[in-house]
């Protein structure tokens, strides 16, 4: 997989490093534009929804928090301890 160790780049002049600064800026502006238009895609959803769609996203988000906090609570009750289950 690209990108996991870190490569050593040897640089021999300022001009070098500063090439290679602009092309990571580059690559990090392309990413954000990306992520900015991949999170402004998956939100804008909702903003089309009706009142009923509205509501029933609301109470489904109710539910999974619930959810999460009957889980939460047996977990606790089973090891005593939210801390004792990594512990294990």
């Amino acid at each position: 997989m690209k990108g996991k160790g870190k490569q050593k780049r040897a640089y021999s002049s300022i001009e070098q490093m500063q090439m290679r600064k602009e092309q990571l800026q580059e690559v990090i502006e392309l990413e954000d534009n990306e992520i900015r238009r991949l999170w402004t895609q998956l939100t804008d959803n909702n903003k089309n929804a009706t009142k009923g769609e509205q509501i029933g996203t609301f109470v489904s988000y109710g539910v999974m928090a619930y959810d999460g906090l009957l889980m939460l609570r047996k977990l606790k009750r089973g090891y005593g301890s939210l801390l004792n289950i990594f512990r294990r």
